[in-house]
């Protein structure tokens, strides 16, 4: 193995992820990490994850867009999480999936239904616990931390996380949020780092490292949808998908 990467929140955005690869000059000796939210906003979600599901040498744990589109695409749907996975740039990849063949679109289900919440890594003696949004952050070893992860505060929280007094002998990577968001929500942000995320950068403080930088802020921009045209939609997709 020569690299270990990092990323999140693709959010779509298939061109930027490609032209990342060929800059850092991805090869099959490295590893790369994703911390989920791969799909949504962007055009590009769902060739992204047939793309990541297909290579060995990448590992990605849930966000929580594909939590969303897990909830709302599967029989009986939950009318609550259509409506919140709408609002959140759930249209396009509703349209890719449907795209799919029924082989394809089972498959990458399956494949997002079994990520895990969380992925642990040691690089040169030191611990990192990669994660999509967070966790409460008690004393004790990383082991004890883990064994106490409630799901949805993994995929979602955000200011108990980063104002925690705790500072854990390890360290959390971490997306969801972006850097530029998190202005509003961090209280202990040193001012070095309040002045990274003011221009989007990564922030490191606590031993936390934000990594998502608003990939999802790129030049396209979702076609608003009416909610009954998508819920009428995600009907069309589901009698698709229990077709036999």
């Amino acid at each position: 193995m020569e690299n270990i990467y990092v990323i999140s929140d693709l959010h779509g955005q298939g061109k930027a992820f490609f032209r990342m690869l060929k800059k850092i000059k991805f090869s099959e000796a490295d590893i790369m990490y994703i911390l989920g939210d791969v799909i949504d906003r962007g055009p590009d979600g769902i060739s992204l994850l047939e793309y990541i599901r297909r290579q060995p040498n990448m590992k990605m744990i849930m966000g929580n867009h594909e939590d969303m589109m897990l909830k709302s695409t599967r029989y009986p749907a939950e009318e609550m999480w259509i409506g919140t996975w709408m609002f959140n740039g759930g249209g396009t990849t509703l349209n890719s999936l449907r795209s799919l063949s029924r082989e394809d679109r089972l498959a990458c289900l399956d494949y997002v239904r079994n990520l895990p919440l969380y992925r642990v890594v040691s690089v040169g003696g030191i611990d990192y616990l990669l994660i999509h949004a967070g966790l409460s952050v008690k004393e004790g070893t990383m082991e004890e931390n883990c064994r106490d992860i409630d799901e949805e505060e993994a995929l979602w929280i955000r200011a108990e996380f980063f104002n925690s007094p705790v500072v854990p002998p390890y360290y959390i990577i971490f997306g969801h949020t972006p850097t530029g968001a998190m202005l509003r929500y961090a209280d202990t942000l040193p001012a070095d780092q309040r002045e990274r995320c003011s221009r989007f950068q990564m922030a490191f403080w606590n031993h936390r490292i934000g990594i998502d930088c608003g990939a999802a802020y790129g030049k396209f921009s979702e076609k608003k949808i009416k909610p009954s045209d998508f819920h009428t939609r995600i009907a069309r997709f589901l009698s698709d998908k229990n077709k036999k």
